[in-house]
């Protein structure tokens, strides 16, 4: 195969990409096409291609494609198991794209090497795709530690950490691709645990069956996600009520945090529906809270009394949960938003706000 033909290779998966969710916008130092070099080779990509943005099963790739049976579940299995494609056991297999984020970026996480985790950080910033988040629904949604520190009004099931774990019946832990990445020099900045990441039902399957994660019990899970309580690691869910995925995330290791506090836009107000309140004449001017907010969104006036950035508050509890007066609680925002059913929903929704708006994001 000539260069050429393998540079269009490449910029027919590019694009492929791009229409998919977020998208996969250009990077000015062209790391995109580094990155995508590195997890896709020549014929995973010319296979990736010729698959689809729906649920296909081999039979239909086969006749699709003019291949055999054999030959299509090879290809298609091939793609699967390097975490480039996604794969759900159904009567039959099927067959899916994937998009880079939350895909096969993910799906990475034990082929992650030193070049891949470069390429991918000067991706990040030296593209457009965290200004292209920052003006849809948010990637994220931060979740209460707990429930109880919600004070006057209902927390919907899809807000309630045991509710979503209640919705499920498998479950994965896997590495933090984010978290390995900010582990490495020259970013040496992330101290937490780095097996956070929880898959559940299908996803938990496919990380499972492939060796991208290991298998959990439900309370395994839950003692995973509310350990962060002590050391500052937030819940934040995949952005659909049945929360498919979800981590224990920090200001010092996340990307999806990173790329909030860097790009913000209409999402950022999307990502909680909840924010902090503190009732000072129960507060005993202790600073706890202080301390405990990952995103050193609380503060100390000079008479010692608190103040709450409440439009950045990410609604995640830790201050509530720590507060020894229970002076702090979380309240729910007036204009608050339910989100789509599932991942593969808000997956859609991405894509057609990216395209509608497509001129802004470039």
């Amino acid at each position: 195969m000539t260069k050429k033909e393998t540079k269009e290779i490449y910029d027919r998966l590019l694009q492929v990409i791009d229409n998919l969710s977020f998208g996969f916008p250009k990077s000015y130092i062209r790391s995109d096409r580094k990155l995508i070099q590195t997890i896709f080779t020549v014929e995973d990509a010319q296979d990736y291609l010729l698959l689809e943005d729906k649920y296909t099963t081999a039979q239909e790739f086969a006749d699709k494609n003019n291949f055999t049976l054999e030959v299509a579940t090879e290809k298609l299995e091939r793609l699967a198991k390097k975490g480039l494609i996604f794969r759900r056991h159904r009567e039959v297999d099927e067959y899916r794209q994937y998009p880079f984020v939350l895909g096969f970026l993910e799906f990475q996480i034990h082929n992650a090497s030193k070049e891949m985790l470069m390429h991918t950080a000067l991706y990040m910033i030296t593209s457009k795709f965290g200004s292209r988040m920052s003006q849809t629904m948010p990637f994220y949604r931060s979740i209460p530690i707990n429930k109880n520190v919600v004070e006057g009004s209902k927390v919907e099931p899809y807000e309630d950490l045991d509710a979503i774990l209640d919705r499920h019946t498998r479950f994965a832990v896997a590495p933090c691709m984010c978290r390995t990445m900010y582990k490495m020099k020259p970013f040496n900045k992330c101290h937490h645990p780095i097996e956070t990441c929880i898959t559940t039902d299908d996803y938990a399957t496919f990380y499972i069956e492939n060796g991208f994660g290991r298998e959990i019990s439900k309370e395994e899970t839950r003692e995973i996600l509310l350990s962060g309580q002590k050391d500052g690691r937030i819940i934040n869910v995949t952005n659909s009520k049945d929360g498919e995925n979800i981590c224990s995330c920090c200001a010092c290791g996340c990307g999806m945090l990173y790329l909030k506090t860097k790009y913000p836009g209409p999402s950022k107000d999307l990502w909680s529906n909840y924010f902090s309140e503190v009732d000072n004449e129960k507060c005993k001017k202790c600073g706890l809270c202080v301390n405990k907010c990952p995103f050193k969104y609380i503060k100390q006036n000079k008479d010692k009394s608190i103040k709450i950035d409440q439009k950045a508050c990410l609604g995640c509890g830790i201050c509530a949960a720590s507060c020894p007066s229970n002076a702090l609680k979380l309240i729910r925002k007036e204009n608050s938003y339910e989100p789509p059913e599932t991942y593969d929903d808000a997956v859609q929704m991405w894509q057609e706000q990216t395209k509608k708006d497509y001129s802004n994001f470039r």
